[in-house]
């Protein structure tokens, strides 16, 4: 029988006992932390239970086995053998064989022990190797021997562990040590990546994150492979990185607590519920969650620095060309009396005289040389500001910071070099305290993913790596950066652009002009200087509302912006903060279409400027030459081209090419064959549908259900008619969840799909119904409440309709039907998604005129009682 849960040999405790001893303890351990017991006393608590009742279980399973423990060694691993085990962590252990035949002999007792701990509650994550084993190192599980690094006796043959330890693994670990360092380092860069290499994610993993407790351990074991655990750290840096551990470790105990299970996501609402307990806090001094969240990224930022410094000090990065010619011919800077301040030592700016660096116009110097030469700071040379800054015998020289040095660091090629450091040095809400008021700022708006001065720095960061563009989108983007006249401007803009945030006002932008009136001042910008930073502040969302939630190919709509914008300097500039700002959000934010549309816009503004796109030549003229176009490429007679076009809005020539408009005509010409004719095609970005049908009665709001039903994000539309009846729908939509991409087949049935539903052969609803049941009804974490507003001044043709409404699957299937039954016509939808905020925008006419009040009333308060 399985054991324990039949007594043998007398002696064997039954499970019956030992599972409410084990669960009383749990609760015991898990009362002493939720009254204030720390982390620390929690953890080891933990370990000790887990030690106490693997040691009996095993030494009974041994005398029920009739056996002998020679051969066997049972060891902790990783952060069980580090004694620090979390509520909801696994055990990991490993079995360590004296023989092949030992493993064969103990293979029936190794399945009932780890069976019986499972039964008691405990994770068990286990491995087990022989003693040749261990002499190998695995090339491709790296992980298992870093865990190995940690490793623990817990009970059987010790002389067999003695052997490992003192015999096997002394040798095989220090001849192993620069492929372990190897590995270490990439794993640790790899997991850094993941996570954006920033501390500051809104909903931080605190295990993984960078910042997070996976940091700590990989200093650690970064530390005993070189075997210099305490060269390089001074008392006050380990009593810092001592405090950081436990406060992330209370949080880690409360989360598995809260979550009841190995989940590390310091969600939102779980940084509230912290906040208010004032978790690992002992100054008694109420706090918000953001303020609690500062705290966090604090300790987090000590973590990451200390990792940080020990990954540099292991391995130089690799050197590119560029930086081998540099290091070669670039000669140390000259600090004040001719010493040597500073220099560019493999690939990174090294400080040669600390003491110099009590001058600031010095340290300074070193930040804006890093900002010109593009070369960054090594970690040690942040290490020596931060001691010249902490430490009042290094009296400070020319402390001020003139706008017309801040300037030329602000003007080069590479600010964010400078920035970030300067940031994490404290310097930046020293030089700029408006600053000050978004430093780990927490923002929960579920569209953002990093605090506000993350947010801020990686605009920054994403503008200076146009020098050299990283992906196709910035490829357009690259020579407006290279020749962006008063760059300085720019940089000083979007470091104070969300400053208001942080400021008790009603709408952000007016916080961070009072920010500008206090930092010009300070700062003693010109009229003119603080003029160009007002309007990049002020305006600096008007582009990318305009191209996401206007028409950008209606003249007036370019008309409109080019008269906000004024010159053709301000809209460089304002393009490339735009193309910023919208990239910082979050790494998904900047799509392909955005980048698309944010060029399209400054094209079509640019040629506004330069008086090329005057509406009423250029239309006269490109509609002759695209209908001669049309004509080659459909090969069709003149008449029947017309009699499609006739009635079209001159619009439509001015979205579609002439490609488009033959392909367009090829499928009106198939409408005989078949009533509905459906083309879905793909770019490199995005899918488009082009759908031709004689109209019919909510015929938008049809196809949007469709495409919801199938999972599609929808991101704009239009809706063209001609004269004789026959509409021309495209959708632009992304396919979220790549069903279509993965799976190429899928979208003849799609479009099969699509064509049974418009022409009623199929129902909508049991579409819809299935991918409501697939997603799951979940509660949106953020409440958004309906705002309907209407605009007649946009457009001379059509009234704007913006709805601002929480997203949810279906939502435009049911707008459009609103839209449908109050007998409006969707010209154009433009569909844009923040978080969980659906933000849509639609040109609507009414037989073929703006809304009326009455008409517009009346759509109000349908949506708003279907929405709510």
């Amino acid at each position: 029988m399985p054991f324990p849960k039949t007594q043998m040999a007398g002696s064997l405790t039954p499970l019956s006992v030992l599972g409410p001893q084990a669960e009383s303890e749990r609760q015991r351990i898990r009362q002493q932390f939720e009254t204030g017991a720390g982390a620390r006393n929690t953890v080891r608590g933990l370990c000790e239970l887990a030690d106490r009742n693997v040691l009996q279980i095993f030494n009974e399973a041994v005398r029920v086995h009739g056996a002998e423990s020679e051969g066997l060694a049972l060891l902790a691993l990783g952060g069980y053998g580090r004694r620090l085990l979390f509520p909801y962590s696994d055990l990991d252990l490993l079995f360590l064989f004296g023989s092949e035949k030992a493993e064969e002999d103990f293979r029936p007792l190794i399945a009932e022990f780890a069976r019986t701990l499972w039964d008691l509650g405990f994770r068990v994550s286990s491995a087990g190797r022989s003693l040749e084993e261990c002499k190998r190192i695995e090339e491709d599980n790296a992980e298992f021997h870093l865990a190995l690094l940690d490793r623990r006796f817990l009970a059987g043959d010790q002389g067999l562990f003695d052997r490992l330890n003192t015999k096997v693994l002394s040798v095989s670990e220090k001849q192993a040590r620069p492929f372990m360092q190897a590995q270490l380092d990439k794993l640790t860069r790899d997991r850094l990546a993941r996570y954006g290499n920033t501390i500051f994610h809104l909903e931080p993993n605190v295990k993984e994150s960078p910042g997070g407790l996976r940091d700590y351990q990989a200093a650690a074991w970064l530390r005993q492979i070189r075997e210099d655990k305490n060269r390089g750290v001074t008392a006050a840096e380990e009593e810092l990185a001592a405090g950081a551990v436990d406060f992330l470790s209370a949080i880690r105990c409360f989360l598995h607590y809260a979550n009841g299970r190995n989940d590390n996501t310091l969600t939102y609402e779980l940084q509230a519920k912290a906040a208010e307990k004032a978790l690992a806090v002992r100054d008694g001094l109420p706090r918000s969650a953001s303020e609690w969240m500062r705290l966090y990224f604090r300790h987090a930022r000590t973590l990451n620095r200390q990792l940080l410094r020990f990954l540099e000090q292991k391995t130089a990065p690799p050197q590119s060309l560029r930086q081998r010619i540099m290091n070669a011919a670039w000669a140390p800077k000259a600090a004040v009396g001719g010493g040597r301040a500073y220099a560019v030592r493999d690939g990174l700016l090294e400080v040669a005289d600390v003491a110099a660096l009590s001058d600031r116009a010095v340290m300074f110097s070193l930040f804006s040389e890093a900002a010109r030469i593009g070369v960054p700071l090594s970690r040690e040379a942040e290490r020596s500001i931060a001691y010249v800054l902490t430490h009042p015998e290094l009296p400070v020289h020319n402390p001020g910071l003139s706008w017309e040095r801040l300037r030329e660091m602000l003007g080069s090629n590479y600010p964010g070099l400078a920035l970030r450091p300067m940031q994490r040095l404290g310097l930046l809400t020293e030089t700029l305290p408006e600053f000050g008021r978004i430093d780990s700022l927490v923002v929960r708006d579920f569209y953002h993913r990093y605090t506000v001065d993350e947010h801020t720095l990686r605009t920054i960061e994403h503008l200076q790596e146009l020098a050299g563009p990283l992906d196709a989108k910035g490829e357009r983007f690259a020579p407006l950066w290279k020749t962006a006249d008063r760059r300085d401007l720019l940089i000083l803009a979007l470091l104070l652009h969300d400053v208001g945030k942080g400021m008790p006002v009603d709408h952000h932008v007016t916080g961070s002009l009072e920010a500008l009136d206090s930092a010009a001042a300070r700062l003693r910008l010109s009229a003119e200087d603080k003029g160009e930073v007002k309007f990049l502040i002020e305006r600096h969302l008007d582009m990318s509302a305009t191209m996401q939630r206007r028409d950008i190919f209606d003249a007036a709509t370019v008309s409109g912006f080019a008269a906000t914008v004024g010159t053709p300097e301000r809209l460089q500039r304002l393009t490339l903060l735009t193309y910023a700002d919208i990239h910082a959000v979050n790494p998904e934010a900047l799509t392909p279409w955005k980048a698309e549309m944010l060029w399209q816009l400054f094209v079509a503004t640019s040629n506004h400027f330069s008086r090329t796109l005057d509406r009423d030549r250029l239309h006269a003229s490109d509609e002759t030459s695209m209908l001669t176009q049309v004509e080659a490429l459909a090969g069709a007679p003149k008449d029947e081209l017309e009699r499609f076009l006739e009635g079209f809005p001159r619009r439509y020539l001015a979205v579609h090419s002439a490609a488009e408009i033959a392909r367009h005509f090829s499928l009106y010409r198939k409408l005989g064959e078949n009533a509905v004719q459906a083309e879905v095609a793909e770019s490199r970005h995005i899918f488009s549908l082009t759908l031709l049908t004689a109209d019919r009665p909510a015929l938008f709001a049809t196809i949007s259900g469709v495409l919801a039903g199938w999972g599609m994000n929808i991101v704009k539309a239009d809706a063209f008619a001609n004269a004789a009846g026959v509409v021309l729908d495209t959708f632009q939509f992304t396919d979220l969840f790549r069903t279509l991409e993965l799976n190429p087949g899928e979208v003849e049935r799609f479009r099969h799909s699509l064509i049974e539903v418009v022409s009623g052969q199929t129902e909508l609803e049991p579409l819809l119904k299935s991918r409501q049941a697939k997603r799951g009804a979940k509660q949106p974490k953020v409440n958004v409440q309906t705002r309907i507003n209407f605009d007649d001044s946009a457009s001379a043709q059509s009234t704007l309709m913006e709805i601002v409404a929480q997203d949810h699957p279906g939502l435009l299937h049911e707008i459009a039907a609103v839209l449908a039954r109050s007998g409006c016509n969707i010209e154009v939808a433009l569909i844009d998604t923040e978080g969980q905020k659906a933000i849509d925008v639609f040109y609507l006419t009414a037989q073929s005129k703006k809304l009326t009040t009455a008409k517009q009333d009346l759509v109000r308060e349908i949506l708003q009682g279907t929405l709510s």
